[in-house]
């Protein structure tokens, strides 16, 4: 579509909006590229030893020194040269007058794509559970949640069921986000209710002591893999929740530290005891971007079972 036929119509297409923009920009003398790439949360690379129609996207680049600045001209929403996980860390076509160049676009680095989660909440002595929690979101952990500043209430409460499913018989009694499009950091702040997330038989009360972040990606057992595994983008996950106990019981087991080190990624769990009613869990998991041979992928699930096993350990308290 023609610059003007946009600005007359109000609509286009990738290639037509990121033309616009080319075009707007240009009257104000920056220089900027339309760019060709394969626009997905799975990267796959424009192939530069191959001759062929590639692509199914565009963006626009800005040269800034010698690097450039990428918009996403499709997207009303995205902060200015924030990629995410939809077109970051990729080889792409950079269209100038003097002809094409593959360049990569920009890579969040694992420890960017932070995730980062302070919170609480109490067990009263029937095992409902109240707490609040807040959850700062960066990198390309940003893409995972920006999209919730303007779903509908019921696409918040869905969101949450399904981040939250270790918690049976949820409430969100509370929810506030926070889209700071300069720092890119997407904030959330949710109050929690649930009915029984404790189970209690007789004299015993039993509940996971994370609540708010358990691992749950299960990898599939294949014997005898045969080709590579990738792990496309790393990240870092930091929680610290407080965790206040019923009044009338006491700790009868409390889940051991644990510390898991692997070329694949870090993790470690502790909880802390203030006193008899107040604990702190503090979890730091960190995945490690990559690719690795079919040998190491038995690894990489025991690596990823151990994990899980140990986001759901669970404390056991008596009645006084």
């Amino acid at each position: 579509m023609l610059a003007n036929d946009v600005d007359r119509l109000g609509y286009g297409d990738c290639k037509a909006l990121t033309n616009y923009t080319r075009a707007l920009l240009d009257i104000v003398g920056v220089p900027s590229y339309n760019t060709i790439l394969y626009g997905d949360t799975y990267k796959k690379n424009i192939e530069s030893d191959f001759v062929s129609t590639q692509g199914n996207h565009m963006i626009l680049a800005i040269p800034n020194d010698n690097d450039y600045i990428w918009l996403e001209c499709t997207s009303q929403d995205d902060p200015f040269g924030y990629q995410g996980k939809f077109t970051d860390d990729r080889s792409v076509l950079v269209i100038k007058p003097t002809g094409g160049e593959i360049v990569q676009t920009k890579l969040y680095g694992d420890k960017g794509n932070l995730q980062n989660s302070k919170g609480n909440f109490s067990i009263d002595g029937q095992g409902n559970l109240s707490g609040s929690i807040a959850i700062v979101s960066e990198g390309s952990q940003y893409s995972n949640k920006a999209s919730l500043e303007n779903s509908q209430p019921n696409g918040k409460e869905t969101h949450y069921k399904e981040y939250w499913s270790n918690i049976n018989n949820l409430k969100l009694a509370k929810i506030n986000l926070s889209n700071d499009k300069e720092k890119i950091a997407f904030v959330e702040n949710v109050s929690v209710n649930a009915i029984n997330y404790a189970a209690v038989s007789g004299m015993k009360m039993i509940f996971p002591i994370n609540a708010y972040n358990q691992f749950s990606s299960s990898v599939k057992r294949i014997r005898n893999r045969k080709n590579p595994f990738e792990i496309q983008r790393g990240y870092v996950d930091i929680d610290e929740v407080e965790v206040i106990l019923p009044l009338g019981f006491v700790i009868e087991f409390l889940p051991s530290n644990f510390e898991l080190n692997s070329k694949f990624g870090e993790y470690k769990a502790e909880i802390i005891k203030k006193d008899a009613t107040h604990l702190v869990y503090k979890r730091t998991l960190s995945i490690n971007k990559g690719f690795y041979p079919n040998t190491e992928y038995d690894q990489y699930r025991i690596f990823t079972e151990q994990i899980s096993r140990n986001d759901n350990a669970k404390i056991i308290l008596t009645k006084i």
